[in-house]
């Protein structure tokens, strides 16, 4: 390339840089404020978590730390066949996933009881943040596993919950009439 082309190439993108230059204003103002209430708060749905019945060992599907939140706001309850868990981890770039695994074991006692535990896989996610998720556990398949090994539509079912970070109270699963 000539000396003389990258002068007017040069030449060019100073005007253009001159030109652009100025434009617009770097100052907010009133007319440039947006204005937010409590009201305008959107409340995100609860995640949904995946219920695993296996003979694997619960950290096949993740063993990444969690901690799940048991404050009166928080508290996991199972309403209907739902099971609804906050909890906490480092993050925020990635998609997590939470599982809850069991190996379908009841033990024997009235009512009978299931051991399960909350696998959590991070997929890798190296960001600090620290999040804080609601997420929902459809307990169907244990039910139905109650129902096809006792042979009954309505049961009782004490999950106790294995291996979180801090204890949690026992999570009584009713269905059926």
């Amino acid at each position: 390339m000539s000396l003389r082309r990258i002068s007017g190439f040069a030449l060019c993108l100073m005007v253009l840089l001159a030109t652009g230059c100025g434009q617009g204003s770097d100052t907010v103002t009133d007319d440039d404020a947006v204005t937010a209430t409590p009201d305008d708060v959107v409340e995100l749905p609860p995640y949904a978590g995946a219920v695993v019945i296996t003979e694997s060992a619960p950290d096949h599907w993740g063993s990444d730390a969690y901690v799940i939140q048991t404050g009166d706001d928080a508290a996991p309850v199972i309403e209907g066949d739902t099971l609804t868990l906050t909890v906490s981890y480092s993050g925020g770039c990635k998609a997590h996933d939470v599982t809850l695994v069991t190996s379908g074991m009841f033990l024997e006692s009235y009512p009978v009881q299931l051991a399960v535990t909350v696998a959590h896989d991070a997929n890798g996610d190296m960001c600090e943040a620290y999040l804080t998720d609601e997420y929902e556990f459809d307990l169907t398949p244990i039910k139905t596993l109650y129902q096809e090994a006792y042979q009954e539509d309505a049961g009782t079912i004490v999950l106790r919950l294995q291996g979180a970070p801090d204890p949690i109270p026992d999570l009584i699963y009713t269905f059926g009439s």
